[in-house]
């Protein structure tokens, strides 16, 4: 059956019938921000962090819906810069290789990767996979009869960069830890970029990936912080898992140390905005989402602290800042001195030492 059309006063009325109270945030603020700053579909998804009793929730004031549907603005922010961040580096690495590989013109890759030419243009858009668009008009006409690498990827979508980078990998031999990171990567930039509320209360048991853990064990040791209590939220939470993974493809992917810098004031900005209203991460009413606030604050603090004391040394960091191997070479050094300490990558169960 469809759902019927509420009228601001109604959709008020309809919380408030489901235990959500206006002490807070009274009923005309309430009706003004449903108004004017957001509408209520969206903002009831921020119900879900709340347990109920029945069918009405527990301890839920509107105050808390309205003040987490800005602090998830604020996260979505701060995944669109580092995610940005991240494809540019990675396509700053892809030709960088490239460059380094006198096997390779640039060309090669392309053809690999397309055997069947899907990402040529020939100038008709409605039979190609490409939208109309001033920005990459010129470059399509220009180029597209037969793209090179650096002129595919600056139209191509993140999925299909990531896609490309490691068919080219894989042709040579090679393996990037920051790989097993792409897929988090790519969940949370879509969503932020279509902005899905984030922070909606999702519980599902997952595997972690394990170079998640081996980073924040390496900052652990770095910052003497103990990210170990995050591993039951890694297994049960997406959001904290894929927003690890995030953060630690920003630190193995991206060099530039004005980029990493600004990242570090964003992150202590976030985590200070997390619980400066409300104290969801002591909310015994909301265990769900006090342990994702608090997951998301540690995760904050820890990397936002290595930005700043690592600010200079990080680029020499084997784990926090790896970078492509071939996997002989990866493999002779597994062969070599026993003082070098292990470390997994990925799902795969392959391990490399460092030194």
């Amino acid at each position: 059956m469809p759902r019927l059309k509420y009228t601001v006063a109604q959709q008020i009325a309809s919380m408030k019938s489901h235990g959500v109270s206006f002490a807070l945030c009274d009923e005309d603020a309430a009706a003004e921000f449903l108004t004017s700053r957001t509408y209520f579909f969206k903002l009831k998804a921020f119900e879900n962090n709340f347990e109920r009793v029945g069918d009405r929730y527990t301890g839920l004031d509107f105050a808390y819906l309205k003040d987490l549907s800005t602090i998830d603005f604020h996260l979505r922010t701060l995944l669109s810069y580092c995610c940005l961040n991240i494809e540019h580096a990675l396509k700053v690495r892809f030709n960088r290789l490239i460059m380094d590989d006198p096997a390779e013109d640039g060309y090669d890759v392309v053809h690999r990767f397309d055997p069947d030419g899907e990402f040529r243009f020939h100038g008709d858009y409605r039979h190609s996979r490409y939208h109309h668009s001033v920005y990459t008009e010129g470059l399509l006409r220009k180029y597209f009869d037969d793209p090179a690498v650096w002129n595919l990827w600056e139209t191509v979508d993140f999925s299909t960069l990531c896609r490309l980078y490691q068919s080219y990998i894989d042709s040579r031999g090679m393996k990037d830890n920051s790989t097993n990171l792409f897929r988090s990567v790519r969940i949370l930039r879509n969503a932020a970029s279509h902005g899905n509320c984030l922070i909606i209360g999702i519980r599902k048991d997952i595997r972690p990936t394990r170079y998640v853990k081996n980073c924040l064990s390496e900052l652990d040791r770095l910052t003497g912080s103990n990210t170990t209590p995050l591993y039951s939220s890694l297994r049960r939470y997406p959001l904290v898992h894929d927003f690890a993974s995030v953060l630690c493809a920003f630190l193995i992917l991206v060099d530039s140390p004005g980029i990493r810098s600004d990242a570090a004031k964003q992150l202590e900005e976030f985590s200070r905005r997390l619980c400066a209203r409300y104290d969801y991460a002591g909310m015994k009413e909301a265990p769900m989402l006090a342990a994702v606030v608090g997951s998301l604050g540690v995760l904050c603090d820890v990397v936002s602290g290595y930005l700043i004391t690592h600010a200079d040394d990080y680029a020499g960091n084997r784990i926090l800042h790896t970078s492509p191997v071939h996997r002989k070479s990866e493999d002779r050094g597994q062969a070599g001195s026993g003082r070098s300490r292990l470390y997994a990558l990925g799902d795969t169960g392959a391990t490399c030492r460092v030194r």
